[in-house]
């Protein structure tokens, strides 16, 4: 009995720092669903910060912060039920309660391991539960609030070669932002040049070259012809 007991004790430990760390190292008490928490659904508070300035200035690259606490690869982020997050969830809580059994409540090796199991199960269902519904909820939001950027227009700051992937910057409630872009008929639109957001998606904008700056890149090519 004192052996089990003891075993139950260090899951509930093991599980119950495991936890306090994991949360820490990720940021989770000092951002609070902030970008770059282990409860941030891939972009943080501000959807539209994906591929910003300061991101795309320290890392020089076009990837969007990835969660780092077990997600389940699809289109709309779930938790997984085998993360690092839900087992150590298991483990503590299962621990906890065949302690419990064992050294409070005197039950039985038997009746307290059932327990014990049980307890894990629920407390790592609950988890999975809550935070799916919360990433779910917070997912809804930022997709509706990208496509709240359709028809703001933008500066590409990285040349889209034909048929690929550039960038292009946007203000939006003050801030400048910078995103990946393809143009919408696949045609080559160079630095400077604006354009227009048509769609987007968790990973890139769909842009048009606005008449205006077509004209006037066609006016300029004309200046310069002439001038030759």
């Amino acid at each position: 009995m004192d052996l089990l007991e003891s075993i139950f004790l260090g899951m509930f430990l093991l599980g119950f720092l495991f936890t306090v760390l994991s949360a820490v190292m990720s940021g989770a008490f000092g951002h609070a669903f902030g970008e770059g928490s282990a409860f941030d659904a891939g972009h943080g508070g501000h959807p539209e910060l994906m591929g910003g300035d300061a991101g795309h200035a320290a890392g020089g690259g076009h990837a969007g912060v990835h969660a780092e606490v077990g997600w389940a690869e699809h289109p709309l982020s779930t938790f997984s039920p085998l993360s690092p997050t839900t087992i150590s969830a298991f483990i503590t809580a299962a621990g906890g309660m065949g302690y419990v059994a064992l050294a409070w409540w005197e039950w039985g090796p038997w009746g307290a391991g059932a327990l014990a199991l049980a307890s894990g199960l629920i407390f790592a269902a609950v988890l999975i539960g809550l935070f799916t519904f919360l990433f779910r909820v917070t997912q809804g939001t930022s997709m509706v609030a990208q496509d709240s950027l359709v028809g703001t227009e933008g500066e590409v700051s990285l040349g889209i070669p034909s048929g690929g992937l550039g960038e292009i910057a946007y203000v939006r409630a003050g801030q400048r932002y910078l995103r990946q872009a393809r143009c919408a008929d696949a045609a080559e639109v160079p630095r400077g040049a604006m354009v227009v957001i048509k769609s987007v998606s968790p990973t890139q904008f769909v842009v048009e070259e606005t008449r205006a700056s077509w004209l006037a890149r066609s006016k300029d090519r004309e200046a310069r012809a002439q001038g030759g």
